[in-house]
């Protein structure tokens, strides 16, 4: 006989099990609205540095980007610190989020809250931001083709299996396909963190030795920023922040912004370790939208310009994200045609992808440096940038 006492405990059960769910459906079915009342497209910064336009002005769906807006707001476990849309030149989407960082251990500063005016780290962005730089110096004929070798630049350093290393150009160093034997990505012992930690990352750098043919095998390298970083040092007589400011940053109208150093050398290195704001990181996917034209100035050629947005090869076999030139090819599809879509990415979330057929850069800055979702972004890009547009039927495919 079932006494008054078990349907109680029974009761508590089911309501134990019940709620959550009922609160999970209500979540899902009945999202909360973020308080609009002093919601603005774009925020006020002090610089005047982008021409602001109104979202349906350059065909988005208004109501779409509020709903990105909500949802970025309430998924607080993405650690979305920023998030920007520019088109035709204009930035219409300006939004920031006070969510703090996941704690890494790392010594790099970490700027909070996020607002227009806060730099924000940039991680591996920093290594399409040296590409772009030896673009520069290819256009200005300071550097001959991307067929040089790139160890001709070291010639009086003392480096481990030169004679190997000779047959390793430029362009292998760009497209992460050297053949040094560099361990980086989901390992204890990361050459990229001991680099850091070493005394002199040059050094390190140099006593690796050799583990493909140039050209045979696509590895995720920092050391290849680095030695190209040093590249632009030694053809220009400036350090890298000096030759970056001169020739990109102040054409760019970007003058918030930090390079962390090695804490021993004091050394800029090419790999990672620069700071910019979210509107600056904008002002570089337009840059190449620009075909290399920024206010009448040439930073690069068209022709740098096109290859750097051309996909080389693959780290992985089983994804379909491409490489090249230190940019990313996520493969996303139109009415079941690929998209043409490349992005600077660094740790953590900093994400900016331009889609050159539609004039649209995105930005995002995060600060997931434990948790990172690295499919996040693209999965917004086709649930809502894409049909805030007029384009419902775009698909992200990570995995072959």
């Amino acid at each position: 006989m079932i006494k008054e006492n078990d349907y109680i405990k029974l009761g508590l059960r089911i309501s134990v099990i019940l709620v959550p769910v009922i609160l999970i459906c209500w979540i899902v079915f009945y999202p909360s609205k973020v308080d609009m009342s002093s919601f603005n497209w774009t925020q006020k910064a002090s610089q005047n540095d982008w021409k602001v336009s109104l979202p349906e002005q350059e065909g988005f769906d208004q109501n779409t980007l509020i709903d990105l807006h909500n949802h970025v707001t309430l998924r607080k476990s993405k650690r979305i610190q920023s998030l920007l849309i520019t088109r035709n030149d204009q930035l219409v989407f300006e939004q920031y989020y006070p969510v703090r960082s996941s704690i890494d251990g790392t010594p790099m500063p970490d700027p909070y809250p996020s607002a227009p005016d806060t730099y924000h780290q940039m991680r591996s962005v920093t290594k399409t931001i040296t590409s772009t730089l030896i673009g520069n110096l290819l256009y200005k004929k300071e550097i001959s083709d991307i067929d040089t070798p790139l160890f001709d630049y070291y010639a009086n350093e003392n480096i481990l299996d030169l004679d190997k290393k000779k047959s390793i150009k430029l362009k292998h160093a760009l497209d992460f396909n050297s053949g040094l034997d560099w361990k980086e990505w989901e390992e204890r012992n990361s050459d990229a963190m001991n680099m850091w930690l070493s005394d002199d990352p040059y050094s390190y750098i140099f006593g690796k030795g050799i583990a493909y043919q140039p050209g045979e095998k696509f590895v995720y390298q920092g050391a290849m920023s680095v030695l190209l970083g040093g590249v632009i040092e030694k053809v220009t007589g400036m350090d890298l922040r000096q030759y970056a400011e001169t020739a990109l940053f102040n054409p760019l109208e970007i003058s918030n912004y930090d390079w962390f150093t090695h804490e021993v050398t004091g050394d800029y290195l090419g790999s990672s370790g620069l700071y910019l704001r979210s509107r600056d990181f904008a002002k570089l996917g337009q840059l190449y939208l620009n075909k290399g034209l920024w206010n009448g100035e040439r930073i690069f050629s068209e022709q740098w310009a096109e290859e750097s947005l051309k996909p080389k090869g693959k780290f992985w076999p089983e994804k379909t994200i491409e490489y090249g030139h230190n940019w990313w090819f996520p493969f996303i599809t139109k009415d079941g045609e690929q998209l043409t879509i490349a992005g600077m990415r660094g740790a953590g979330g900093q994400e900016m992808f331009i889609i050159p057929d539609l004039e649209l850069t995105f930005v995002i800055t995060s600060g997931a440096y434990i948790d990172q979702d690295e499919d996040y972004p693209l999965e917004l890009i086709v649930n809502y940038i894409l049909p805030s547009i007029g384009i419902d039927h775009a698909q992200y495919q990570s995995k072959i």
